[in-house]
């Protein structure tokens, strides 16, 4: 029989806080480089084992694996697997191999688990069988048609501004999905600093992250609310509730964190084409921060203005930099 611990009662707590909640989809770390890769609706090549593409000079994005439970077909596990490496952007996929294995797996549910907790009683286990077909490939992509790569930011750099410098503050790379990806600060105090004032209020973190510990409740499939538990059953962190303009694009948040008496509010401008220009948050009816964003003749995203509000008067003290992909890297 089962033994359950107080925390795990805490965890169960917190999960029925977000009862009314959807979770995300477990993400699998599966890439092998950290460029982005559109989705392309190209057909994908499949190579078998032993295999190779006439063209060698590629780049391997990724390891893709489709598991299904049950009898099913080889050819209906590369089907799937070759429309998941569309989906994920690859020009072509290296079949690995095939692999089955057998396990027991428990038909207990969490009901199940509340209510033993609840009453105290035990409740007997059952077990089924289940059979695993495994399928596993390497997504590549052909370098000739990576042209894309410099319209993508690679890495963000942050300046802190004294006395008319430009002081790096830290350098922040990022994921295919354009996520932080690696935080590298210049000195330990940087820290406090990136995350109260870059990170926090990073409209990536704020909207797209996912993971086990963020849910999101959704209405005709727009997101109206995200919240960021601790992972720890002590309750959320953050609830942020989202406003759409008339263009369906998030013009309002409305952010509550644990110790803070009323939320932030954090809205957000745009241009024509729909890039985001401004941000603003308020505490209370004060504005608070200011993010202003440059863009070059081209369109794209060269640099952030951050800067404080004090008695009325806005006071720039840091500044992001945007550095694109460039393709004599991949030559």
């Amino acid at each position: 029989m089962k033994t359950f611990s107080y925390a795990l009662l805490l965890v169960a707590v917190a999960l029925l806080s977000t009862a009314c909640m959807s979770s995300y989809q477990s993400l699998s770390d599966n890439r092998l480089s950290s460029i982005p890769t559109p989705v392309q609706q190209q057909e994908v090549e499949v190579f078998f084992p032993g295999e190779r593409p006439t063209d060698t000079a590629y780049v391997k994005i990724s390891v893709l694996e489709q598991k299904v439970e049950g009898e099913v077909a080889y050819a209906q596990l590369v089907e799937q697997l070759r429309k998941k490496a569309q989906l994920e952007g690859m020009d072509a996929l290296l079949l690995l191999g095939k692999n089955q294995s057998t396990r027991l797996k428990s038909d207990a549910g969490l009901l199940e688990v509340l209510v033993e907790i609840a009453s105290g009683e035990e409740i007997e286990d059952s077990y089924s069988s289940v059979t695993t077909h495994e399928l596993s490939g390497v997504g590549i992509k052909y370098k000739r048609n990576l042209r894309y790569l410099p319209d993508f930011i690679q890495r963000k750099r942050i300046f802190i501004l004294e006395q008319g410098q430009d002081s790096l503050l830290a350098t922040v790379t990022l994921d295919h999905e354009g996520m932080d990806k690696k935080v590298t600060l210049q000195h330990e105090t940087a820290g406090p600093t990136y995350r109260r004032f870059v990170h926090d209020y990073n409209l990536n973190h704020l909207l797209k992250e996912q993971g086990p510990t963020w849910y999101y409740t959704a209405v005709a499939g727009q997101v109206q609310k995200r919240k960021l538990m601790s992972g720890d059953g002590s309750g959320a962190l953050k609830t942020i509730k989202i406003t759409y303009n008339a263009a369906q694009l998030p013009e309002k948040l409305e952010i509550r964190r644990p110790g803070l008496p009323q939320p932030e509010v954090l809205t957000i401008s745009y241009n024509a084409q729909k890039q985001v220009t401004q941000k603003c948050l308020y505490r209370g009816k004060q504005l608070f921060l200011k993010e202003t964003n440059t863009f070059d003749a081209l369109g794209k995203l060269e640099s952030t203005l951050h800067e404080k509000v004090q008695e009325g008067h806005s006071v720039p003290f840091l500044k992001t930099v945007y550095d694109y992909y460039s393709l004599l890297s991949f030559n």
